[in-house]
């Protein structure tokens, strides 16, 4: 199996929506605008971009006014609306591409300057029901006509949609039927068939953003429905093209298998929802939701997945809830990105997260009680954006967050996380208050006999890099030693082993 690439395993990534990015009344973001920003994200701490999806949208079922980035009419396509242009309606839509794909290769240039990766979103598992490979006249250099390539309602001519509430797109068929994924129970007639076209445009779609772009990997979109023996084949050949390439999954089902078929990550989000639990926990005493369960799904983690697992791990994203709205405060959403800072793995933010944003933009503008598009103010909340910049930097300078060992600390306290991050004789002990209703947290334990062998010839310190202060003094020859720590509520402490 091979390993993750040394690049993604010090990546801060940095999810953006493009068309949202960049926003003003009357336009949607660009590319441009993407390129004019790298500047301030790399300043933030990211080294590493996520563009949802950049292809055109469907127009047949559209949500909204705008339809869903995750609606796909065209896989190797640039999306008009991203493409900054004056007099756009003058021009021919194959001169909008061509401009849409010089802007876009110079993103994605100027990004490699800086030294930011870029990923883009790849939509496998559905499409638009207008998508060009179900248009009779759609040549073959586009993909051709293929309706085989779909599922389709029984006694109806129509493609089929994967989910009742995904109208909007229809599902693709690859020939494989997948475990657990709706609709296949009944139409599995439709899927024993020789897909291998499918997979080899697939495939093509992967590799052409690879060697036209240079883009540096993929967020697969709902991994867990598209078949594995699909994944082997295709991470495989992008990967004998660029061999850094990385490829992380959106997956809620299959985690193991997917990572096992080549995935070098998956999405985190048993943390996450064990976070959300957490904050009602802290709300309410509710003795179900305790903060030990989380020192056990992360031990559960790495025994379940071996030692090749990697996690994205978040605190919003697209799909969810601001942080600061979930947490209820920017102050109160700060132990948890902490938490999923230090953990192992690499952490996300969501564009506007640094600055406090309140609103999620929306899927489909205009829609199901969705707010419309708005602008983010990435210059509207300087004291958290430092913060962010702060907590980034600290984490990019320490070794033992780039992978290393992990070993929990005060293991029965309910509002407190603890543990201790190690690579080698780089040394962090991380302390998160939870609670935020309650008095200062009163912690007592031992110091791990790693952290005193290491202070054994001439003594130490424990330092909380967050604040700069010198918290423990370590003795030589120190054979054991007990410390206590008061945290106030909702603060965390990231205590350095300083040798003396």
């Amino acid at each position: 199996m091979a390993s993750v690439p040394q690049w993604f395993q010090s990546a801060i990534l940095y999810q953006i929506y493009p068309r949202v990015h960049g926003f003003r009344e009357g336009r949607f973001g660009t590319f441009v605008d993407i390129e004019h920003d790298l500047e301030r994200i790399q300043k933030l701490g990211a080294n590493t971009i996520w563009l949802m999806p950049i292809q055109p949208l469907g127009e047949v079922n559209r949500k909204g006014l705008s339809g869903s980035p995750y609606a796909i009419r065209d896989y190797k396509g640039i999306s008009p609306d991203l493409v900054a242009c004056d007099r756009k309606e003058d021009k021919t839509a194959e001169e909008v591409e061509a401009l849409g794909k010089e802007q876009f290769r110079s993103l994605v240039q100027a990004a490699h300057q800086r030294g930011i990766r870029v990923l883009m979103d790849f939509v496998g598992n559905h499409c638009a029901p207008d998508n060009v490979l179900l248009d009779p006249a759609n040549p073959p250099e586009r993909g051709g006509y293929h309706p085989e390539w779909f599922l389709w309602e029984p006694d109806r001519d129509i493609p089929l949609a994967p989910e009742p509430e995904w109208w909007d797109t229809v599902d693709l068929n690859y020939g494989i039927a997948v475990p657990g994924k709706p609709n296949y129970h009944r139409l599995y007639h439709q899927v024993d068939k020789d897909k291998t076209a499918l997979w080899t445009y697939m495939i093509s779609v992967l590799t052409y953003w690879v060697e036209e772009f240079d883009i540096d990997g993929y967020r697969c979109d709902f991994a867990h429905w598209v078949p594995l023996e699909f994944w082997r084949d295709a991470i495989g050949q992008v990967k004998a093209i660029k061999k850094d390439v990385v490829f992380f999954a959106e997956a809620y089902d299959r985690l193991k298998e997917l990572l096992e078929s080549g995935f070098d990550a998956t999405y985190a989000f048993d943390i996450y929802n064990q976070l959300k639990s957490l904050h009602h926990e802290v709300r309410s005493n509710d003795p179900y939701f305790e903060v030990p369960f989380i020192k056990d799904k992360i031990y559960w983690e790495a025994n379940y997945y071996g030692e090749r697992y990697m996690m994205v791990r978040y605190t919003e994203n697209h799909d969810e809830i601001r942080s600061v709205v979930m947490y209820g405060g920017e102050e109160r959403s700060k132990p948890p990105f902490l938490l999923a800072l230090t953990l192992p793995g690499v952490p996300l933010l969501y564009a506007g997260q640094e600055a406090g944003a309140v609103i999620r933009p929306p899927l489909f503008e205009g829609n199901f009680g969705e707010e419309a598009f708005q602008s983010i103010d990435f210059q509207g909340n300087e004291a958290l954006t430092a913060w962010y910049e702060k907590v980034l930097a600290l984490r990019q300078s320490k070794g033992c967050f780039h992978g290393g060992e992990t070993s929990f600390l005060i293991p029965n306290n309910r509002k407190m996380v603890s543990y201790l991050r190690r690579k080698g004789e780089d040394m962090i002990i991380v302390l998160i208050n939870f609670a935020f209703d309650s008095p200062s947290e009163e912690v007592e334990f031992d110091l791990p006999g790693i952290v005193l062998q290491s202070c054994w010839d001439r003594g130490g310190q424990l330092v909380d890099i967050l604040e700069g202060q010198v918290k423990v003094q370590i003795g030589s020859h120190t054979v054991a030693q007990r410390v206590a720590f008061s945290l106030k509520p909702l603060q965390s402490l990231l205590l350095e082993v300083r040798k003396g």
